[in-house]
Order: structure tokens, then C-alpha cells, then sequence
């Protein structure tokens, strides 16, 4: 939960201006869970749910 609320935090802090760029080393990374269900040391995908809150929260259309 941390890792996400990390990348999140960090998401809406570029999208909105307030810093330039950013890079999150966290762990889990997220790359091995899927966007409903939980794999191997991945609980949460950490970029879809920025993403998608991004999109819910903002109205970010692209996300690259």
C-alpha cells in the first residue's frame, strides 16, 4: 500500500504542475499483478491504479 500511495502522491504532483518530473523506485513494482488480481510478490498494480485515478480524479486523458 505504500508503494502505491508512493507512485500515486508522485503521479498527481507531476500532472499538476507542482514538479517537473519524477521517478519512483519502489517495490512491489506492480508489473507482475494484474489490474483486478493479485501475482506473485505483486499485490497491486501500482501503475494502473495512477493511472486510473489520474483519470478519475483529474481528467487525465493521456497517460503514457
Amino acid at each position: 500500500r505504500m508503494a502505491v500511495g508512493c507512485l500515486v502522491e508522485l503521479a498527481f504532483k507531476v500532472a499538476a504542475g507542482e514538479i517537473k518530473n519524477g521517478f519512483a523506485v519502489i517495490r512491489p513494482p506492480g508489473h507482475h499483478a494484474e489490474e483486478s488480481t493479485a501475482m506473485g510478490f505483486c499485490f497491486f498494480n501500482s501503475v494502473a491504479i495512477s493511472a486510473k485515478l489520474l483519470q478519475q480524479k483529474l481528467s487525465v486523458g493521456k497517460i503514457l
